[in-house]
């Protein structure tokens, strides 16, 4: 009864128009309003205030804010400069060099969205420009986008790391090769569409002079997370440290040594900031009272002894994980996803054999791979808000970047050292 009233209450107000934070918030409340759970009120209030009370979160706006100011920096432009001295000579030469600035970018900001964003408003008009196919142009950035939660520092790994009580640091570290693994495999499904279609290349050779000066432009913010991750995966600074570090690194790149920062531009960076991690904070205040309630009621338990009785093992349960996180990922944002399964998910997978980092990162790339499928994919809204095209058109260019996403995730799902041989290497 009381998992009936909570899931029907939260189904009702979230169709209705309800924000999904609110929605979540009052199930939970009624449930104790009808006297299922013999709590008194306060006891909701306390959960929400454990919920946000945590120094971890405190890395989410550190790392939007210095991924906010790098790109208002100029940081995307560089980056693109340098990419395209690389790989702007190869057939379809600009669908790679899109991809490896989403990946170092990605490493930045930690956020798919703004990933994408940053990326597209510069990548597709550029694309187009060169002859490439606007669907093409726009499907390409809204898969490689997704390695913004992928290639640490992600937010979703620091909201995944709360809520399961995993090592942030570790779920970083356990990032790194599933992350470069799907850069390659984008770079290779992008260059074979490439040639295939005969997409355009650049007729200018770069030369020595123009690269080293593309790259002297460029190193400042590429070696950013590269400091900023070493710092932390070798124990000198904590996930909140290193973010901080990010900022002060991203005020002096971007203010003092590119000089493109302004007061206004900094107030937007700020606003945008503050709207997006309102946001987050409140699904991750009201998800505890949520989470709690599922635990007393043994969902998890319940499940795992179904699977168990219908002999579903190792492989079985692993298939039906990804099967479960992929599906609810093309209806529902990361956040709520993360919310509503993670408590269930993550004991029943760790009882079969998962690895705790392997576990992370099939809900990670599970959760990126639905933001580029239909029918709710926001890196589609995007790409399409920016290309100023239809989602159909560019739902068809995304089907082998689905194909060989999901590749990569059931590498990661059978392979257990694919992630948690680095974080073991490094002591997590």
């Amino acid at each position: 009864m009381t998992l009936l009233v909570l899931f029907g209450v939260f189904a009702l107000t979230l169709y209705s128009g309800v924000p999904v934070a609110w929605s979540i918030a009052i199930s939970s409340l009624a449930v104790i309003a009808v006297g299922l759970v013999p709590l008194p009120p306060a006891w909701f209030a306390q959960q929400v205030f454990n919920g946000a009370n945590s120094i971890a979160l405190a890395a989410i706006p550190l790392f939007l804010v210095a991924g906010g100011i790098m790109n208002e920096g100029g940081l995307t432009r560089r980056i693109i400069n340098l990419c395209d001295d690389l790989f702007g000579r190869i057939r379809g030469g600009l669908g790679l060099v899109n991809v490896a600035t989403c990946m170092v970018y990605g490493g930045i900001t930690g956020s798919a969205s703004a990933d994408t964003g940053a990326v597209g408003s510069v990548m597709i008009p550029a694309m187009t420009e060169r002859g490439y196919p606007k669907d093409f142009s726009a499907a390409v950035t809204a898969a490689a986008g997704t390695l913004g939660i992928i290639i640490p520092p992600s937010v979703v790994m620091i909201m995944y790391g709360v809520i399961t009580n995993t090592s942030i640091g570790g779920l970083f570290a356990a990032g790194i090769i599933p992350g470069l693994m799907l850069t390659v495999t984008f770079m290779l499904t992008a260059y074979w569409i490439g040639v295939r279609e005969n997409f355009p290349k650049s007729d200018t050779r770069p030369t020595v002079a123009s690269f080293s000066k593309h790259l002297f432009r460029a190193l400042p913010a590429v070696l950013m997370p590269v400091g900023v991750l070493g710092s932390m995966l070798t124990g000198i600074v904590t996930p909140t440290e290193a973010a901080f570090v990010a900022v002060v690194w991203a005020v002096v790149v971007g203010g003092l040594l590119y000089r493109e920062i302004s007061w206004g531009k900094l107030w937007k960076v700020g606003d945008e900031t503050v709207k997006l991690t309102g946001a987050i904070m409140i699904i991750m205040a009201v998800s505890v009272p949520f989470s709690w309630i599922l635990t007393v009621e043994e969902v998890p338990q319940w499940t795992a002894g179904l699977l168990h009785d219908l002999g579903a093992g190792y492989v079985v349960t692993t298939l039906l994980i990804i099967l479960l996180l992929t599906f609810v990922g093309t209806w529902a944002d990361l956040g709520p996803t993360l919310i509503i399964l993670a408590p269930i998910v993550h004991p029943i997978g760790l009882e079969v054999g998962l690895q705790p980092y392997q576990l992370g990162l099939i809900f990670v790339i599970s959760g990126g791979i639905g933001l580029f499928t239909p029918p709710v994919g926001t890196n589609i809204f995007v790409v399409c808000n920016i290309a100023k095209i239809g989602v159909n058109p560019v739902t068809r260019r995304l089907i082998p970047f689905f194909i060989s996403s999901n590749i990569c995730l059931l590498v990661v799902a059978f392979v257990p050292a694919t992630t948690e041989w680095l974080p073991k290497l490094l002591g997590f």
